[in-house]
């Protein structure tokens, strides 16, 4: 593939509601007026319902500077981080952690699921050669010259703290911490960190582990979830369209979606969001409606909506309307899709 073709079908940076969810979390417990701040920043408020929708990236990263801001918050992603610990990342972080046999294990199981569903961003584990210590690293989705470093920064390093302290208890600290920032931490974090070396400007975030702590079991047993369960999230789409049409669903219910407003959700113009589509032998109107189709199925799996609460939620002033555009995709009526979802529940009991 050569590099036109690569920028073309690259995906739009996007971020899982997991890690947006604990922000939104905290903010409401101190009485921040978070609803109004999402519409500020161009984030649809619904999206919070679950944590595997997805949503731009730098719509997240001005949410988070404007309430850093206006809530003179500082060090609001510390503060977050350390609140939540490991489930900053996922609701079920820590019960996959406490299923692993060692502290080694569990970080790489960890760091494979946030790789999947935050963009750009990279978790994993450095072992230097003929070293007595790993680095435990977190490169974010946003490089260091980004307004935002500063809560990422400190959000995601609480979140690999957490991870360990799973293992280790919550006193456990590391010897050396590396900021991607050129300037120290305010005072109160330097003072959650007395005995730990705090190394600037660095190419990635990290904790030190010595490597013995890497064999260390969990310090409790876990509740014994499905690994179904555990692993039951929407990965990271690798693609544009794909991407577009994640995008296109956490704002489905919310927004009159119009190819101007998604343009603008992709950080880009309406005519490149047209060009690329065309690339890559689809329209706008086509991600809709399967955006609009995926949307429609999870909610006919509910008993509680009728299929005209269905249609009303995606913007269609006429149920006849929606059952023709969703039969278009599907090939049958939103009542029959109904019918076949409540016969495969049936056959599976």
């Amino acid at each position: 593939m050569n590099k036109e073709a690569q920028d073309i079908s690259k995906p739009i940076p996007l971020h899982r509601v997991a890690v947006v969810r604990p922000f939104a979390r905290f903010l409401a417990d101190i009485g921040a007026p978070v609803e109004r701040e999402f519409r500020r920043a161009g984030l649809p408020y619904n999206a919070l319902d679950s944590v595997d929708n997805y949503v731009p990236s730098h719509r997240f990263w001005e949410f988070l500077v404007n309430m850093a801001r206006s809530e003179g918050i500082e060090d609001l992603g510390y503060r977050v981080g350390k609140q939540f610990g490991a489930d900053c990342a996922d609701p079920e972080m820590t019960a996959l952690l406490l299923q692993a046999p060692t502290l080694y294990r569990g970080l790489l199981k960890a760091s494979a699921l946030i790789n999947r569903t935050v963009s750009h961003c990279r978790v994993g584990i450095r072992q230097p050669p003929n070293c007595g210590y790993a680095y435990f690293y977190h490169r974010p989705s946003c490089k260091a010259d980004n307004p935002a470093i500063e809560q990422i920064g400190w959000f995601g390093l609480e979140t690999l703290l957490g991870m360990v302290r799973v293992y280790t208890g919550p006193q456990w600290q590391p010897a050396e911490i590396g900021l991607m920032t050129d300037h120290s931490p305010c005072r109160y974090i330097r003072e959650q960190f007395p005995r730990a070396r705090m190394r600037l400007s660095q190419a990635f975030s990290y904790i030190t582990l010595e490597n013995a702590v890497l064999s260390l079991p969990p310090l409790h047993d876990g509740d014994v979830l499905p690994a179904s369960k555990l692993l039951d999230y929407e990965p990271l789409a690798t693609d544009f369209v794909s991407s577009l049409e994640q995008v296109l669903l956490a704002y489905i219910q919310e927004s009159d979606l119009s190819i101007e407003l998604t343009a603008e959700l992709c950080n880009t113009s309406k005519r490149t969001l047209q060009r690329k589509l065309g690339k890559m032998g689809t329209r706008y109107t086509e991600a809709l409606d399967h955006a609009r189709f995926r949307a429609a199925s999870h909610m006919l799996g509910n008993p509680g909506m009728t299929v005209t609460d269905v249609a009303q939620r995606l913007g269609y002033s006429d149920v006849a309307h929606f059952s023709r555009a969703f039969r278009r995709i599907t090939g049958v009526t939103p009542k029959a899709y109904r019918e076949q979802l409540s016969g495969d529940s049936e056959s599976m009991h």
